[in-house]
């Protein structure tokens, strides 16, 4: 008997419903290896993690030495949301006063970004450095790895934009 076929990509694995993962392993390994997140460019020095109220999301604040700029990095579990993108600027303009010679950008990061959160991270995108990642877990047999890709936001007018194409 052959087997079929399914047409249906696989579900992305989630760290807490697939490996039991939590976000603090997640900020573990970013505080060990910020590249994992894959913001920016070349590599990004850990500065430090804001932890916040609900377990399942925190932010940090990377520097990248190649360029001299300091990334704000909204990190979520699950699905990101408005309330993601309105901390994340939230925490740009808090480190943007706080050290107001450096230049500052700022990023979400989640398992998945629904497009409501996509369509306004590109009216966002317009007005503020802003850079979305979804994040993706993947395990090999008692490893799990996490990177993350950056998404291509949609234009204003439906197509990719100008920041992404």
């Amino acid at each position: 008997m052959i087997g079929r076929v399914s047409s249906t990509p696989p579900r992305p694995k989630r760290l807490r419903e697939d490996f039991g993962l939590d976000a603090a392993w997640l900020a573990a390994r970013i505080e060990a290896s910020p590249i994992i997140l894959g913001v920016g460019t070349g590599l990004p020095a850990f500065e430090r993690t804001i932890l916040h109220e609900r377990p399942d999301q925190f932010a940090v604040i990377l520097f990248h030495p190649a360029d001299g700029v300091r990334r704000v990095v909204e990190v979520q579990l699950g699905d990101a949301d408005q309330e993601q993108l309105a901390r994340a600027l939230q925490h740009w303009e808090d480190e943007r006063v706080r050290l107001p010679r450096v230049e500052h950008r700022v990023a979400i990061a989640a398992e998945r970004i629904p497009d409501d959160v996509a369509q306004s991270a590109s009216r966002i995108q317009a007005h503020v450095p802003l850079e979305v990642v979804e994040l993706h877990a993947e395990k090999t047999g008692n490893i799990v790895a996490v990177h993350g890709e950056p998404v291509t936001l949609p234009h204003l007018d439906g197509g990719p934009s100008e920041a992404e194409s």
